[in-house]
């Protein structure tokens, strides 16, 4: 149906066309093949079912293919017989085998074959089994069994094909001899039981004989006779006693006597108790308890143990009742408590970058989420006096670099650029002078001067009201003739270093001094020769300045950075 509705589609869909070509004929094919089919019109080999067309212009010709592939069936199928036969494709199998069956389709419509294989397990023999209670014997196949167990009737099936096959019917008999029946009676006074009296306690039994089979039915009796008997009970108690009888609470001693209704049995016992109760003493105990911060006070007794705690001074009291005949006394207790405090204190502390506290001998790199404590003394009550630390850290300002012309010539200017944390003030101090510019221009150095220039750079946390602070040393050098930029070229790397620096000249190294930036000499070597590596692990980070000394009497200064 869906191939004949896509061929209506499909011719539908070249209508207009035909219409306007008035010759154009369509030629429908509906073909069943199997497995594979060429189609002549255009050649083509087709594996599955489809709808085709092919326009042959010569003829003016439209050819259309509903084609369906059919395809091989089998079947494989394990089977595994209860019986002497088993039933296949309409033929009754005798023997275990492996059987094939084909059915051989019509090719002309286009149908395929069908493959059927079945692997078939015969059993040697068919067993039926029949389960049977019977009492005192039972009759089967002309046979009397009077015992329990399995008996077999064997029955040999010749089959069709000559074939020998057995029938074997088995037995599954349960013989009964008796049948067993118990009850247990509580009973008050005498009880009769079939006919019978019985006034004592015991196990009785009566058989009764079934009158249409051999089996007896033996009946069991558990009897239990309560007596109505009156018991005088004796109890010594301390103050009180309760009563598990009636359970009431006796404070009076002397005979106590009750009716006891059994509500299992109905018998009703009277009962008598005998009570010694011993009165009470009522001593009065004075506890004293001291403690530092807070102290537990337990209280125990035969009902328990409750623990309470006290924080603050307190005058407590409290009934202890001890009911043991050895004791028999209430206690009061009047329990005095006195607590000392831990004292405590607190230092606030702003720091920049960090912070150690000599009282635990730690440093702290970041404010604490809590505040840090130390209990550093212990008194007489056991009382530790802690110190607390208010502790804020913030990051100082970091003077990076200092850009310009350190080393001079006589008249030159120094113009000195900082390179500083953002957000960070600058306070320059030079000579008698003070600047808070981001630039430093100092004019006219005289020569063979030196002049040190401290600067300060200011990070403000007005939230904490405090400041920290990144101080630099500049110290400007100047000489006299000697124009180290007309001079032998010098080298100096790598620059900045972490501790290892080269230093080359085309011109013999006589003398190398180096200063810090306080202008303070840090190294003096000698060297004799055109470079040489220079270990300066020893130095702290910082900016230094190099005056080196060539064979011909020329010195040369040069910057370097040292940064670790």
């Amino acid at each position: 149906m869906k191939k004949a509705l896509l061929s209506l589609l499909l011719v539908a869909a070249i209508m207009p066309f035909a219409m306007s070509q008035s010759t154009l004929q369509v030629v429908t094919n509906d073909v069943s093949a199997c497995g594979t089919y060429t189609w002549n019109v255009n050649g083509q080999t087709y594996t599955s079912s489809n709808v085709v067309t092919y326009m042959d212009d010569a003829n003016n010709t439209l050819y259309v293919l509903n084609l369906t592939i059919n395809h091989l069936y089998s079947l494989n199928e394990n089977v595994v017989s209860e019986n002497c036969s088993y039933q296949w494709r309409g033929i009754a199998r005798y023997q275990s085998g492996t059987y094939y069956d084909t059915v051989f389709a019509d090719t002309n419509l286009g149908t395929c074959d069908s493959f059927f294989v079945a692997h078939i397990v015969i059993p040697t023999a068919e067993i039926n089994t029949i389960h049977q209670n019977a009492c005192g014997s039972y009759d089967w196949n002309g046979n009397t069994y009077n015992a329990s167990g399995n008996y077999a009737d064997t029955t040999e099936l010749v089959n069709p094909d000559s074939s020998i096959c057995y029938h074997i019917d088995v037995l599954a008999l349960n013989i009964v001899n008796s049948l067993s029946v118990s009850e247990t009676v509580s009973h008050c006074g005498n009880y009769n039981w079939y006919d019978s009296t019985y006034t004592q306690t015991g196990a009785y039994i009566h058989v009764e004989t079934n009158a249409d089979s051999t089996c007896d039915t033996i009946h069991t009796l558990n009897l239990t006779i309560v007596v109505d008997t009156a018991n005088v009970q004796e109890e010594t108690a301390c103050g009180y006693y309760v009563w598990s009888v009636t359970h009431d609470t006796l404070t009076t001693g002397g005979l106590h006597s009750v009716n006891d209704t059994n509500t299992t049995t109905g018998c009703v016992t009277y009962r008598s108790l005998d009570l010694n109760l011993i009165e009470m003493r009522k001593p009065v105990n004075d506890t004293f308890m001291v403690g530092c911060n807070g102290v537990n006070f337990t209280i125990s007794s035969l009902a328990g143990s409750t623990t309470k705690r006290f924080t603050v001074d307190t005058l407590f009291d409290t009934n202890l009742v001890d009911r043991r005949l050895t004791r028999c006394y209430d206690s009061t207790i009047h329990l005095h408590v006195t607590i000392h405090m831990s004292s405590r204190d607190t230092t606030y502390v702003n720091a920049c970058d960090s912070f150690r506290w000599e009282m635990n001998s730690r440093t702290y790199y970041n404010t604490p989420t809590t505040y840090p404590s130390y209990a550093f003394a212990t008194d007489t009550f056991g009382c530790d006096s802690i110190m607390h630390l208010a502790l804020i850290i913030k990051k100082a300002p970091v003077i990076s670099a200092i850009n310009g012309e350190w080393h001079l010539h006589a008249g030159d200017t120094a113009k000195l650029y900082p390179t500083c944390t953002e957000g960070a003030t600058y306070k320059w101090t030079y000579g008698n002078q003070t600047s808070t510019a981001d630039t430093l221009i100092i004019p006219n150095v005289p020569g063979n001067a030196n002049m040190d220039v401290s600067l300060v750079a200011t990070l403000l946390y007005p939230a904490e009201n405090f400041s920290c602070y990144d101080t630099s040393w500049i110290t400007i050098v100047t000489f006299v003739g000697i124009d180290d930029v007309q001079g032998t070229q010098v080298s100096l790397y790598p620059n900045p270093t972490v501790g290892q620096l080269n230093i080359e000249s085309a011109e013999t190294i006589r003398e190398v001094t180096i200063y810090n930036a306080l202008g303070q000499q840090v190294l003096n070597n000698y060297i004799s020769a055109n470079k040489s590596q220079m270990n300066l692990s020893s130095l702290s980070k910082g900016n230094y300045t190099m005056r080196v000394i060539l064979q011909n009497g020329e010195t040369i200064v040069r910057k370097f950075v040292i940064t670790k």
